[in-house]
């Protein structure tokens, strides 16, 4: 009887798809304890778009101290990291000492297994990684994405030649969810004649082929697959892991894992998971209505979908994902893992929400990708995108990453918060976020005794103290009941409902009867304050995102109140989409008042700073 290794993903689809900064480490320890008493043959904790989110959660961890914190929570189970191969866990292309120094931080930390992909299958950015992963003595994944406009023999070759790159497991990466029973079957039985060393499949379920697809490939020769307690696909009910593991019975199959262990760790997840998971992400309609298409990773599905909520365009979702198709065609169909899919997706919004017309404005990075910064693209790119690239040169954007001098320029950067290694190189991946949690560590922490819910979902409760005092904590509260009273109480005459749960007094108002004061008329008009004047000017935020004072971390700031300003002169800067936008001055004046913070999340027409203008 043959024996599957079972990969578990579920930490790291949490740290991609799930809301993490309202996960505290109260709620995170709770996971780990359940799952280290299942018998997992791995566990993959950390994946490229995780490790940012890593950063904005409340467990107050860098993602390689991410790892330490796990491997001492579950030692027995080997845990695994999905790195892209130069990008390792950022956006950018790192140079090898970064690599070698990220590789030997992981190890150290715990990490036992690398499973190593590049986005466009370029086998020469693959070769230093998986080198350095086997010098630092861990094992390494050799993965190839697939594509399917590639044929069988192309993922013979290249896993061949990833197997005598010194590679102990193949896996096959479906990040498009195009993979189908039928051709699943013949590639696996390639691939084991072909192929000595174990062979993985990883495939998502966003059509409800997930099983077909595993099932097919473990009896042709797959040795271990993929799988998570968070749905794929959120038209999905539920994951597909018990209703896998029963289509094993009665076939020559076995595994380690224990159904009742399994059992509670699922409660756990849908009890504390899934109210933090987004619910409109995918459209049924477009999943319907693209049967016969490539489906974007639901990473990036929620990456589009939290842009487009911060400009205000979440009504054009479908339109923007058949535009990153369309781009992706157009530009020689590389794959939309990490960082390509990001790139693709940015452009899309660019395309088809931002710009008058499609392609008016390219972005940066994918100029770098069309010109063969991020390695070799599968195909041909249109003549009509190139030519938007006229004045561009492959030799002017091959401004690679001096890994070294990157290293130490952040290095001294921090030097008044960190001198460890795995925080530089945080720093060098997520400079601005790594910052704010160094700056946090060395301040300390505001400690809370409560878990900090989304507001959807605890909106109108109040938490009033008990008799356990200021140390209570939520963990045995039901949050989707929570959410249902709270929505009857606001749908309703009901003034407020009064309820207790382990000693926790909860207040739900109606926010009809919650204001002590009557509300103007909306025929009342405010008298203007005495200070305000023509001469006046409120600069106002474009978009939603985040202020930025100064150009960078350590830098002065653009201005300061009191400054003398000419028209033109920069403002402060404001990231939307990963985009930087800068906010210069339409007037000459003086700064009379800077009314948000560094860092601070700001609002479309949010006043920013006001300016006295000359006359």
């Amino acid at each position: 009887m043959k024996k599957i290794k079972i990969n578990d993903i579920t930490l790291r689809d949490i740290f991609q798809n799930a809301e993490t900064h309202y996960i505290d480490i109260q709620t995170f320890d709770m996971i780990l304890n359940h799952i280290k008493n299942i018998k997992y043959d791995s566990l993959e904790i950390l994946g490229s778009p995780g490790f940012e989110k890593i950063l904005e959660s409340n467990l107050n961890l860098t993602p390689i101290g991410f790892i330490s914190y796990v491997k001492n929570k579950i030692p027995s189970i080997p845990l695994q990291i999905l790195t892209g191969a130069r990008n390792l866990g950022g956006l950018e292309v790192y140079s090898n000492d970064i690599i070698k120094r990220f590789i030997k931080q992981c190890v150290i930390n715990g990490a036992d297994i690398f499973r190593v992909y590049d986005a466009l299958n370029d086998m020469d950015n693959l070769k230093y990684t998986i080198s350095t992963i086997i010098d630092n003595e861990a094992s390494c994944q050799g993965t190839i994405i697939y594509n399917n406009s590639r044929d069988i023999d192309f993922y013979v070759k290249t896993a061949k030649v990833l197997e005598e790159s010194g590679c102990s497991v193949i896996c096959i990466k479906d990040v498009e969810s195009t993979m189908l029973p039928r051709e699943t079957g013949k590639l696996f039985e390639a691939l084991a004649s072909e192929i000595k060393i174990p062979k993985f499949l990883s495939t998502p379920n966003l059509r409800g082929l997930q099983i077909l697809n595993y099932f097919e490939a473990l009896q042709k020769g797959c040795d271990g697959i993929d799988l998570s307690l968070l749905p794929s696909s959120h038209c999905e009910q539920n994951h597909t892991v018990f209703s896998f593991i029963l289509s094993l019975k009665g076939e020559n199959f076995s595994h380690n894992l224990e159904h009742k262990e399994l059992i509670q760790l699922n409660d756990i997840i849908k009890r504390y998971i899934y109210p933090l998971t987004r619910s409109d992400l995918f459209s049924t309609d477009f999943i319907l209505n693209s049967s016969d298409k490539n489906l974007l990773p639901g990473w990036l599905i929620s990456s589009i979908n939290r842009q487009l909520a911060e400009i205000g365009e979440l009504d054009a979702i479908d339109s923007v994902l058949e535009e990153v198709f369309k781009i992706k065609k157009e530009i020689g169909n590389p794959g939309l893992a990490t960082p390509i899919g990001q790139i693709i997706g940015s452009q899309a919004i660019l395309n088809a929400v931002i710009s008058d017309s499609r392609w008016e404005i390219l972005c940066d990075e994918i100029k770098k990708l069309i010109l063969g910064y991020f390695g070799r693209l599968p195909g041909k790119v249109d003549k009509k995108i190139l030519d938007k690239l006229e004045g561009n040169s492959k030799d002017n954007m091959k401004s690679i990453i001096n890994a070294e001098d990157s290293y130490e320029q952040c290095k001294n950067e921090l030097i008044n918060f960190s001198d460890k290694e795995e925080d530089i190189l945080s720093y060098c991946f997520y400079p601005e976020k790594t910052r704010k949690l160094l700056e946090k560590k060395k301040t300390g922490f505001k400690k809370s005794s409560l878990v900090k819910y989304p507001d959807s979902i605890l909106e109108n409760i109040k938490i009033k103290e008990n008799k356990f005092g200021s140390n209570v904590k939520l963990e045995n509260l039901d949050i989707k009941k929570l959410r249902e009273l709270t929505s009857l109480v606001e749908n309703s005459d009901i003034e407020e409902i009064k309820l207790e749960v382990e000693g926790v007094k909860i207040s739900i108002n109606n926010p009809r009867y919650k204001s002590e004061e009557p509300l103007p008329s909306k025929e009342k008009v405010q008298e203007p304050r005495e200070e305000e004047s023509p001469d006046l000017i409120e600069v106002k935020s474009p978009i939603v995102g985040i202020f930025y004072s100064s150009p960078g971390p350590g830098e002065q700031p653009f201005v300061k109140v009191g400054d003398r300003i000419k028209k033109g002169d920069p403002l402060c800067v404001i990231e939307a989409m990963k985009l930087m936008n800068k906010i210069n001055s339409e007037h000459n004046g003086k700064i009379i008042e800077i009314l948000v913070s560094n860092e601070d999340v700001v609002e479309f027409g949010q006043t920013l700073i006001t300016i006295k203008k000359d006359n």
